[in-house]
Order: C-alpha cells, then sequence, then structure tokens
C-alpha cells in the first residue's frame, strides 16, 4: 500500500506542476481569481495534511494569504510536493493504520486512518486541478492532460530505470 501512495504523490506532484506550468504559459491566467484561489486551495489543503499527519503545527493565518504572483505560489507547490515526497517514503502499515483528529469541530468525532487521508490529500487535489484547467480552457488558454495512466505510461518507468 505504502508504494501506491508513494506513487500517488509522485503524480500529484507532476500534474500540479503541469497545471502551473500551463497556467503560467497562458498570458493573464494567475490573474484570474478564481483559478489562482482554486490552485492556493489545493496547495493548502496539501500543507494541512501533511502537517497534520506529522504533528506539526499549521499556520492557519498564513495559509489565508493567496499568493499574487506565480513563483510564490510554484514555491509553495514545490515546498508541499517535497514534504509528501519524504512523508510517504517513510510510510508504513503502522503508519498507514494510525488514527488522525482533525482540528475542525465539525470532525471532532471523526478518526480516519492516515491511509484514507491520504487518499483524500490526492483525490482532492485531482477534484480542484479539474477546476484549474476547466477554468484555463475558459480563459483560453490549454491545459495538460495529468491522467495517472499517462504519469504512469511516460515518467513512473524512469523514475525506476
Amino acid at each position: 500500500m505504502s508504494e501506491l501512495i508513494q506513487s500517488l504523490f509522485a503524480h500529484m506532484a507532476w500534474a500540479d506542476t503541469a497545471i502551473l506550468k500551463a497556467v503560467a504559459a497562458h498570458d493573464g491566467a494567475f490573474g484570474d481569481d478564481q483559478l489562482r484561489k482554486w490552485l492556493h486551495h489545493i496547495v493548502v489543503v496539501q500543507v494541512f495534511f501533511l502537517s497534520l499527519f506529522q504533528q506539526r503545527p499549521f499556520d492557519m493565518e498564513g495559509a489565508k494569504q493567496v499568493p499574487g504572483a506565480t513563483d510564490e505560489m510554484e514555491r509553495r507547490f514545490q515546498e508541499a510536493h517535497a514534504d509528501g515526497a519524504a512523508y510517504t517514503a517513510r510510510l508504513d502499515e503502522a503508519e498507514l493504520a494510525r488514527t488522525i483528529e482533525f482540528p475542525v469541530a465539525a470532525f471532532k468525532d471523526f478518526h480516519p486512518t492516515v491511509r484514507d487521508a491520504l487518499m483524500q490529500v490526492v483525490m482532492h487535489s485531482e477534484h480542484h486541478r479539474a477546476q484549474v484547467a476547466m477554468r484555463l480552457r475558459a480563459l483560453g488558454g490549454a491545459p495538460p492532460v495529468t491522467d495517472y495512466i499517462i504519469w504512469v505510461r511516460d515518467v513512473k518507468g524512469r523514475m525506476h530505470a
């Protein structure tokens, strides 16, 4: 299971990077408030969960600040991706089975496993990346193909070669 989670996080990093590059390449796209908010939301949720898994403080106030420049947004994603890769590399069955507590009142009686919460991170990111892709297309841009199977075909094999 940890190998699958590592692959899903590696794909997520690749797909996030691809959509960020496509946004940066289309003049004015990053200036679109909705597109920028979705990108910000993706990375904030990734950082939130990685902080939760690793029992580190999460800067809620800092997380409310949406970057106004592409390089700052890219930096936040790069940091989250590096953290995710390092964390998933050390996963074992005990960690995957560990339950977590959400510091959110609506989830006070809900204690998912790390395994399930990791899947949430990946699926949540995929969902909002699709929204970014649709918005980019509406703005006249060309969103990249970020399907998992394309990553498996074009990237994953080269990672292990």
